[in-house]
């Protein structure tokens, strides 16, 4: 019986001891990794359009075991994060207690006169807060605003008239703006600028080219061109207006080029032209070829507006050496007495 005793007491005596021991692991005990901000709403208040907001923010751990910082990343491309001169965040690993900045830019050139929010996502090993949403915003400043920045034109086929478009001009600063009479680099445009308060709004009315002064094409037409005007600011002493033109087809052929394989043809091949006048009625005839064996007709698809080329070509045909290759169609449309659509061979894979 005394050795049970005995025995006993060893056993509760060596329990004891056991949880009197310090434990080894730091997370069960301690509070892990803690990511802490200097502050993270960085409000640059304004900033003139074109000069970059650079700002870093500052990252402690506050916590008791080792701080990973596995990214920083801005939310779009104008927002840039990095320790590098190529940019792109380097991961950082942090002891308790130490810290390291975020270095971000942000670019303003398309932001001209408005604000701005961008965000950069930090994403670390803190369970807490495993990503942080960091803040930059602020006002983009611009000493002369331009609406519309750019003078855009769709014109109509059958446009016989100018289509306009007014650009305002204002003076965001203190001093009154003088402007220089404007410069176009076509002449496809015509323009005038005019004062709606002196010193302070302009106008400038932009007419584009109408299409009845083109000569004619089968095809989208593009048309460019931009307007420079001097200014008394020095924060900006130059506006540049870009101007933009697409003039759709009066007569639409397509696809605009008929292509065969090279070589004889093993069996007859048969393609379709689409010719449409968006204008006006038109009437097709007298489809012909300039090689002899190419069959054509004419169907029409929509009345008088739309028609199909049907061409066939026989078996063995290939395009003769030296010669150019073509399908006609004669049409009423003064402008387009002829259409013609050239006929090339593959090129070999």
């Amino acid at each position: 019986m005394k050795v049970f005793f005995a025995l006993v007491a060893a056993s509760l005596a060596f329990a004891g001891w056991v949880n009197a021991q310090p434990s080894n692991s730091a997370s069960t005990n301690g509070i892990g990794p803690r990511i802490a901000f200097n502050g993270e709403n960085y409000d640059f208040v304004k900033v003139l359009a074109g000069d970059p907001v650079k700002y870093s923010f500052f990252v402690t751990n506050t916590g008791d075991a080792t701080l990973d910082i596995n990214s920083a990343k801005g939310t779009c491309s104008c927002t840039v994060v990095g320790q590098t001169s190529g940019g792109g965040w380097v991961p950082r690993h942090l002891e308790p207690g130490q810290s390291c900045e975020i270095p971000v830019e942000v670019a303003t050139i398309n932001y001209a006169g408005q604000t701005v929010n961008k965000q950069v996502i930090v994403a670390s090993n803190d369970p807490k807060r495993p990503l942080v949403t960091l803040q930059i915003h602020g006002a983009v400043w611009e000493p002369i605003q331009v609406v519309p920045g750019v003078a855009f034109f769709t014109v109509a086929a059958n446009s016989a008239t100018n289509s306009t478009q007014v650009i305002k001009i204002y003076n965001r600063t203190d001093t009154p703006l003088v402007l220089s009479d404007p410069v176009c680099t076509t002449n496809a445009f015509t323009f005038a600028l005019t004062t709606n308060v002196p010193g302070q709004e302009f106008q400038l009315t932009v007419n584009a080219a109408p299409v009845a002064q083109l000569p004619p094409v089968s095809g989208v037409r593009t048309l460019q061109g931009m307007i420079s005007i001097k200014t008394s600011v020095p924060l900006k002493n130059s506006l540049n207006i870009n101007l933009l033109e697409n003039i759709m087809p009066e007569v639409t052929v397509y696809p605009a080029m008929i292509q065969v394989p090279t070589g004889p043809l093993f069996q007859a091949l048969t393609n379709h032209i689409t010719i449409r006048d968006d204008s006006a009625n038109i009437v097709l005839s007298n489809a012909t070829a300039n090689v002899p064996g190419i069959e054509t007709s004419i169907v029409m698809t929509q009345t008088n507006r739309q028609y199909y080329l049907n061409v066939v070509f026989p078996k063995d045909f290939e395009i003769p050496v030296g010669q150019a290759v073509a399908l006609t169609v004669n049409t009423d449309n003064p402008r387009f007495p002829v259409l013609t659509v050239p006929v090339t061979a593959m090129r070999p894979l």
